[in-house]
């Protein structure tokens, strides 16, 4: 089948008010901005001395609404892509359902909303805006020419947390959340590699470059390996070093990376590490858990 037979084919467009809840979904992708505003509720509440709601709550809600500005404008941008993939093929964007005039108007309202929120901490606004930039300046244009589009995005990944600590009042001089940023930063890199094994043809089609296809399997068990064993080295020290207060969260963190690292192993074993995917992305969000719950009950 050819890959213009392949693509979604476009319906007569209609107002973003009569999409259904499936199409609303699959625009404003909940899942992603659930961890986006996770990891920005995290730091939020790591922030030392922190005694009221209302700065954890602006900070989430803000940076919920840059993640909403930021995927509209990012399936603006990749619509044409995005209708050639199995996976994005039925984003209303992709089909012709929503132009990009009444997305980008909404872009538009969710980024103004969410700069209004943090125009009180400046230090916020501009890390906010920068992971605008390198999401949908950087990452989204070079996506189409570079597999290594993925180190901005993991950047732009990384700041949420920070976002949420600056709010509350935290100083980026103190309490390790420079540690959690970074950890998130690396833990994304196998995450955006893993993806790119699992949608392979998906990414073929679209003319996307894949890592996998300019290394060989043995190749790409070491760099998935590499950044793994990364990611569990970060969660220690993030443990020994980091804005945890309770022992027990101390000590489940490693064990986390351990069973993080656990499962690159099994999959090594087993020759296949597509399924791994799952379990990092259930690796990040325990840890988020483990410092949450540590906040709030420790």
């Amino acid at each position: 089948m050819s890959e213009k037979s392949r693509a979604q084919p476009e319906t007569a467009p209609v107002g973003l008010f009569r999409l259904t809840a499936a199409e609303w979904r699959l625009l404003l992708r909940p899942r992603l901005l659930a961890m986006v505003c996770a990891s920005a509720l995290t730091g939020a509440l790591l922030a030392p001395g922190v005694q009221q709601a209302a700065p954890v709550l602006w900070a989430s809600l803000a940076v919920g609404l840059l993640g909403i500005a930021g995927t509209l404008l990012n399936q603006v941008q990749e619509r044409h892509l995005d209708a050639r993939m199995e996976r994005t093929r039925d984003r209303p964007l992709a089909t012709g359902r929503v132009t990009p005039a009444p997305a980008l108007l909404l872009a538009v309202l969710a980024l103004l909303a969410g700069v209004s929120l943090l125009l009180p901490s400046p230090a916020a606004l501009g890390l906010g805006l920068l992971a605008l930039l390198l999401y949908n300046g950087i990452y989204t244009p070079l996506k189409p020419k570079t597999a290594f589009a993925i180190l901005p995005g993991a950047l732009c990944g990384a700041l949420p947390p920070l976002i949420g600590w600056l709010v509350a009042g935290g100083s980026l001089e103190q309490g390790g959340i420079l540690l959690l940023a970074a950890l998130l930063a690396i833990w994304q890199i196998p995450h955006f590699l893993l993806l790119s094994l699992r949608c392979r043809q998906d990414y073929r089609r679209a003319g996307l470059p894949v890592l996998a296809d300019r290394l060989d399997a043995a190749g790409m068990r070491r760099v998935v390996a590499a950044w793994v064993l990364a990611a569990t080295v970060g969660t220690a020290i993030l443990a020994g070093f980091g804005p945890v207060r309770g022992a027990l969260v101390r000590a489940l963190l490693p064990v986390l990376g351990s069973w993080l690292l656990y499962g690159l192993w099994r999959q090594i074993r087993r020759g296949e590490l597509r399924p791994l995917f799952v379990r990092v992305n259930m690796f990040m969000a325990l840890v988020l858990a483990c410092l949450l719950a540590d906040r709030l009950f420790g």
